[in-house]
């Protein structure tokens, strides 16, 4: 009879406590039904630049059935909190991935080489911040002079924060491009649009 109040109370105190899988930092992200028009139909070759200068496209890491791409704003004299709980949350739901098939990478559009070192800026808000996490489970590459944010039609005072999902040839499936800074699709609703593209 212990072990069940002892249950009940446990039970109570989680649901009051509002427990979940991603310690909350008081952001709340857009639920997203549906896709947005797109501007380019094959993201193929997009251009990036990694942390090492050198020069990748989107195909070069397409290893999975499909790859979630996350723009996010970048570098404004700081890594924006929103930028930094995005990345935070997908972080800590990386693997949730894996049962898609699916791999993700996240680009900081920054205007000038110069601002190529505040990458680690953006990886140390990703570990330390509100949502903390070990380690970056998926790659950080730099949009230079906002080249790929330009291509993609996304400009804003840098750029709308956009949430794509692009299959391995590079079709795009799915793409959700904020209208501010604060406006991206939270995990769930882009696992849900896994879940129907392997429906």
């Amino acid at each position: 009879m212990l072990n069940v109040r002892l249950l009940v109370i446990l039970c109570l105190f989680s649901l009051g406590t509002g427990c979940s899988r991603v310690p909350d930092d008081g952001i709340e992200f857009t639920e997203v039904t549906q896709s947005q028009p797109i501007t380019i139909d094959d993201f193929s070759s997009l251009r990036f630049t990694d942390p090492e200068g050198a020069e990748v496209t989107l195909s070069d890491l397409m290893t999975r059935k499909y790859l979630v791409l996350v723009i996010t704003r970048g570098w404004n004299n700081g890594v924006c909190f929103y930028c930094a709980s995005q990345t935070s949350r997908w972080a800590r739901r990386y693997d949730e991935l894996e049962a898609y098939d699916a791999q993700l990478v996240a680009v900081f559009p920054v205007e000038s080489d110069d601002e190529a070192t505040h990458l680690t800026d953006l990886d140390q808000s990703i570990k330390k911040g509100p949502i903390e996490n070990e380690q970056v489970p998926y790659p950080l590459l730099l949009d230079i002079n906002l080249s790929g944010v330009d291509q993609l039609g996304i400009r804003a005072q840098l750029a709308k924060p956009s949430t794509y999902i692009v299959d391995r040839e590079g079709r795009v499936r799915f793409a959700y491009v904020g209208e501010s800074i604060a406006d991206r699709p939270t995990v769930d609703s882009v696992l849900r649009q896994l879940d129907l593209l392997e429906e």
